[in-house]
């Protein structure tokens, strides 16, 4: 199984209501100050608090993710395991596997890990997987009424066309014990995941993982395709 990553430290849960806050621009992996960035970033608890004198650079693209209206771009810190890192530079933590969100800490409703079948679509094949109608597992720890619960979910993908070599994925899971689930979409253009909306907690809203600046400003995955 595989597990791992996610957000650390966001003292207080994002708000419905709160602006959208343009991206920083990256240069040479580390972020340009922006006032309205600085603003989506007081919002939701990530602010700097007085900043470090010198900010580690980004190991590779930041993680531009969305959780309802705001936006930010994350630093990446490398690899643990088979998880990518995300860290703010207040210690807030995103860790991705795959392309999929694998823990969430911070955000007052937390994911402590998502675990993957090592033979399954998500490792190998997503695409091709969901073509074929795949049928997988997935297993989700989190903390409910002060305990830890792990919760086990069968999973469905299936595969819409939608032209020039691109896609959407939709992951269907339910509980084993239980009448609760959740759906994941993907929008996916050859085997690369251009954008996802996806579950993390019973609680949360749905996290949005945008591949470009660009589609982070302009688009609300709960409303509208990539």
């Amino acid at each position: 199984m595989i597990a791992d990553p996610v957000i650390r430290g966001c003292r207080a849960v994002l708000v419905t209501g709160a602006l959208v806050a343009a991206l920083a621009a990256c240069t040479n992996g580390k972020f340009n100050s922006n006032p309205i960035f600085d603003y989506g970033l007081r919002k939701v608890g990530l602010a700097k608090e007085p900043a470090p004198p010198e900010a580690k650079p980004s190991i590779g693209p930041p993680l531009i993710v969305g959780y309802k209206d705001i936006r930010v771009a994350i630093p990446g810190v490398g690899n643990r395991g088979k998880s990518a890192y995300f860290v703010a530079p207040d210690g807030v933590e995103i860790a991705m596997n795959n392309g999929f969100v694998t823990r969430v800490i911070g955000l007052g409703i937390d994911l402590e890990g998502m675990y993957l079948p090592v033979e399954s679509p998500y490792i190998v094949g997503f695409v091709q997987g969901a073509r074929e109608r795949a049928v997988t597992d997935r297993v989700a720890e989190y903390y409910r009424k002060g305990r830890i619960s792990r919760d086990s979910y069968k999973c469905a993908l299936s595969y819409e066309e939608s032209g020039e070599g691109k896609g959407l994925i939709k992951e269907r899971c339910r509980r084993y014990f239980g009448d609760t689930g959740f759906e994941n979409v993907y929008w996916v253009e050859g085997d690369r995941i251009i954008c996802s909306k996806q579950w993390f907690h019973p609680k949360g809203d749905f996290l949005q993982f945008f591949e470009t600046a660009a589609q982070a400003t302009t688009l609300d995955l709960r409303k509208q395709g990539c």
